[in-house]
Order: structure tokens, then sequence, then C-alpha cells
């Protein structure tokens, strides 16, 4: 016997959007699609919550400058690039300004 993902759902206090996932990463043992909906057996075991809620890995960002960290090699090689690009920039405004002082 099956029983929707909603129904599941309220039984295990979780949202439907998650017991889909767990279906469709096979987390769910006997649970199949058919018609587009998932029908999971009635006497499947809710699998074990693996998410971290210890609050380790809370604020690591901003602890490890994430968004800041970048390798030295890296750093010169974007500052070449933007260089680069401001020089030819400048070179076709150059070249734009010419064109307009030579067709007077």
């Amino acid at each position: 016997m099956y029983i929707s993902i909603k129904q599941y759902a309220s039984d295990w206090g979780l949202s439907i959007k998650y017991v889909q996932l767990l279906c469709r990463q096979g987390k769910i043992e006997g649970a199949i699609k058919e018609k587009g909906r998932w029908l999971i057996p009635k006497d499947a075991v809710k699998p074990k919550d693996q998410r971290v809620v210890s609050g380790k890995y809370k604020g690591w960002r901003k602890k490890y400058n994430v968004d800041y960290k970048i390798d030295g090699d890296l750093q010169k090689m974007i500052d070449e690039v933007n260089e680069n690009a401001i020089r030819a920039h400048n070179d076709v405004e150059k070249k734009k300004k010419l064109v307009l002082i030579t067709k007077k």
C-alpha cells in the first residue's frame, strides 16, 4: 500500500518539497514515481536528517574571508586584464576622435 507525499510530509513534519527531494535522491526506500506522482510505501522508514544544525558553520564566510581571498597570481592577472581593457577602450575612443577630426 502506498501513500502520497503530502500525507508523508504531514506525518513526518517535513515540507512537501523536502520529501520530493528525498524521493528524487533515492533516500526513501521503495518510493516510486507513477504518472508524475511520487508514491511512498506506507511502512517506509523516515531517513536520518544529515543536515548540520549545530551552528558549527555559521559565519564561515566572514571567518575565513571567503569573499576577499584571492591568490596573488590571480589578482595580478585580473589587474592586467582590467588595464588592457581600459587601454583598448581608450584606443577606440582616440580612433573615434581622429575619424571625427579628419572628416571635417
